[in-house]
């Protein structure tokens, strides 16, 4: 893993800061690298939700300092998304299905990215079609329960797959107008965090830490291998590919969430990653 070609390096930052700057983790987009880069699919899962995580938890940061974030729509939305996203992230899923899955949400989040919210479908620039939403008390009991089961059911499909969900939750935001685009973009930062936290939580139920007894016994796990860690060869693995990914995709989430916060201009951004995006769902569904 230490032989990573520079420009993968390079297209990780770019994901990082594409997404962040609208207040996703980039889950789908480290995803799709993955998949066109080959990597074994056991292996993408925990890697997009340990990158989504840190690139989620930048982009909060950034947004909710200049004062776009809701807490009233936010917590009925967490409530069920997280321990959803917790069962989503415990259910295990065959390679083959995981990849299914995961190149048709690939296509539907082309859909999302480039879908003009007043009914059309554009590449244009649409951030100042939206009114300001500005005050979450102003939603109906029913719709704060709608809210909640839309938090669920994303939340479920977040950890399933390996993804913060930000990316189907922004357009049901501003397709129902409570939230203009950077509370938005706020909102799907700390939806993607709790979701890729709790998915991650759930998929360590499944994939534990630690040594099994069938590796100590069988001597793959050993010191000379491990360096005398008690972690796993699974997770070892793991934190290769998080371990040489992680600076590009900490300084990408910096850089891109400080240009979202303060400037912001979705003007090019849908079609890189559109492009991105198309190419390794065509490569997952025809395999």
């Amino acid at each position: 893993m230490l032989g990573i070609p520079s420009l993968w390096i390079l297209l990780f930052f770019v994901v990082a800061f594409l997404y962040s700057a609208v207040g996703h983790g980039g889950a789908s987009g480290y995803l799709a690298l993955m998949s066109i880069w080959h990597l074994a699919p056991e292996h993408m899962k925990p890697v997009a939700l340990i990158l989504n995580l840190v690139v989620s938890g930048i982009a909060f940061i950034q947004f909710y300092r200049q004062g776009h974030f809701l807490w009233r729509l936010f917590l009925p939305i967490a409530a069920l998304s997280i321990p959803m996203a917790y069962l989503g992230g415990f259910t295990p899923l065959k390679d083959d299905v995981y990849q299914l899955g995961l190149g048709v949400f690939l296509v539907i989040s082309v859909v999302l990215l480039n879908v003009n919210l007043r009914g059309g479908i554009s590449f244009k620039n649409d951030d100042e079609q939206r009114v300001l939403a500005d005050d979450a008390s102003q939603l109906s009991r029913e719709y704060l329960l709608a809210a909640a089961i839309l938090g669920g059911g994303i939340g479920y499909v977040s950890g399933l797959l390996g993804i913060g969900g930000g990316i189907l939750l922004s357009p049901v935001l501003l397709l129902l107008g409570w939230t203009q685009q950077k509370q938005t973009a706020a909102m799907g930062a700390a939806f993607i965090f709790v979701n890729s936290m709790s998915g991650l939580v759930g998929f360590v139920q499944q994939h534990p830490l630690w040594e099994s007894p069938a590796e100590k016994m069988s001597g793959i796990a050993d010191a000379a291998i491990t360096g005398g860690s008690v972690l796993g060869i699974y997770w070892l693995s793991v934190s290769m590919i998080v371990g040489v990914l992680i600076m590009p995709v900490v300084m990408g989430g910096v850089v891109g969430s400080w240009y979202g916060s303060k400037k912001f201009s979705h003007r090019g951004m849908k079609g890189i990653l559109s492009v991105v995006l198309l190419i390794a769902a065509i490569k997952l569904l025809l395999r």
